[in-house]
């Protein structure tokens, strides 16, 4: 895994922590898309628009309904995973911000990598 570099933008230095990595869209709390980034051409062929469509509504909507309905129970809810036959859509919750990811399928161990990364990025004001 690989550390913060300040002057980066985070979507840029959450592209590098893992190459499977493929797209990444921050998006806030009121659902405004703050930063996307993504390699030239998704690897599954996914038009913009379609990309778009997805991060404009499926995070907040995913996040909020399960956060809310299990967090008495269960506690914060830290990610949602979406494994498809050729991809997988994460979405971790940060403390102002949701992080959105589609990357190629990879282990459970490499999406906690992940996570502990956007953490430390969460708590880092050098990014």
């Amino acid at each position: 895994m690989r550390n913060i570099r300040k002057g980066k933008s985070r979507a840029a230095s959450i592209l590098e922590v893992n190459p499977a990595i493929q797209y990444v869209a921050m998006i806030d709390y009121s659902n405004k898309v703050i930063e996307c980034k993504g390699h030239g051409t998704l690897f599954l062929s996914l038009s913009p628009e379609k990309v778009r469509e997805f991060v404009s509504i499926g995070p907040l909507l995913v996040m909020s309904v399960l956060g809310h309905k299990l967090e008495s129970s269960c506690g914060r809810l830290g990610f949602v995973i979406g494994r498809f036959e050729k991809a997988i859509v994460a979405i971790y919750q940060l403390r102002t911000e949701l992080v959105v990811l589609v990357t190629a399928v990879i282990s459970m161990d490499q999406l906690d990598e992940i996570a502990t990364f956007l953490k430390k990025m969460d708590e880092s004001p050098l990014v």
